[in-house]
């Protein structure tokens, strides 16, 4: 029988890593029978082997870590860096180029319980802004700027491989940034902040074009699209993004946020944000 449409678009499955009781109890720096226990009573869920041993999946492991505010001993047993203390600033970290401690303080933050959104608005938006600003003041400036922007992302990009997986069954959500927008960070929040929602989120990443946008919405039928303004666009330029906004499907849901989108003369369909927040607030608007 032949039906209409595209294919549907299959992502594929991420692997999924299993600890023992033992390493378990050793990132938690408890005894093995008190986590055998904290099992058995249903606060862990954990699958046995053949053999009856027990076995936890590491986002099950993250997902206790958070909801129990439990400390974390050894995060190397769980693939992360050393745990950075509230104390350190990350934009410290970041002026630094320190990418293994920007890992460490944001994965911190994580597992103490932060939203993607709460630490998007927050820390890093204070630590880019305070970076961006350096070229003012330093001949450096750009030098350092790029490698602040390079431990950043490869923070967030750790960052985002801590979020639960998303059902193959959620709503889709894709977005990127406006033709002539070089920018990483903020599309890359933005598909976190809805992935930690609930949606499958595609990040198309920079400088898409509106041709490869309409494109993308015809293959992947999101119900959500994000476009993130960093930089000052052209009059032109602001006229073609209108009009592929306003031709994607009515169900579809377009949000347009970010430092430079204030003023930007956009389709009345078009919802604007100011903030991750306003992002995951409509996330769950959408999902319903």
């Amino acid at each position: 029988m032949s039906t209409s449409g595209p294919p549907a678009f299959e992502y594929p499955r991420r692997s999924v890593r299993l600890l023992s009781t033992r390493e378990l109890s050793e990132v938690l720096g408890v005894s093995e029978s008190s986590l055998k226990r904290w099992i058995d009573s249903g606060k862990i869920a954990a699958t046995r082997t053949e053999g009856g041993h027990r076995r936890i999946e590491l986002m099950e492991a993250l997902r206790f870590i958070r909801d129990s505010h439990a400390q974390v001993a050894r995060p190397d047993l769980l693939g992360l860096p050393n745990v950075t203390g509230p104390d350190v600033r990350l934009v410290d970290l970041l002026r630094e180029g320190d990418a293994v401690g920007a890992r460490g303080w944001l994965a911190a933050r994580y597992l103490e319980g932060a939203s993607v959104a709460s630490l998007a608005d927050g820390p890093i938006r204070e630590a880019m802004h305070a970076v961006g600003e350096l070229w003012h003041h330093d001949e450096a400036g750009v030098f350092l700027e790029h490698r602040a922007t390079d431990a950043c992302l490869q923070a967030i990009a750790q960052l985002r491989t801590m979020l639960p997986p998303s059902s193959p069954r959620a709503p889709c959500a894709i977005g990127g940034t406006p033709p002539g927008d070089p920018y990483l960070v903020s599309s890359q929040l933005s598909a976190m902040v809805a992935a930690e929602g609930g949606m499958r989120a595609v990040n198309l990443g920079p400088d898409v074009p509106p041709l490869a946008l309409e494109r993308a919405v015809t293959a992947l039928r999101p119900k959500l699209v994000w476009i993130s303004v960093s930089v000052p666009m052209a009059p032109a330029r602001v006229t073609a993004l209108g009009r592929a906004l306003d031709t994607l499907p009515r169900a579809t849901t377009v949000v347009v946020g970010g430092r430079e989108a204030a003023g930007l003369k956009l389709p009345q369909r078009v919802v604007r944000g100011s903030s991750m927040a306003d992002l995951a607030a409509l996330v769950q608007s959408v999902i319903g």
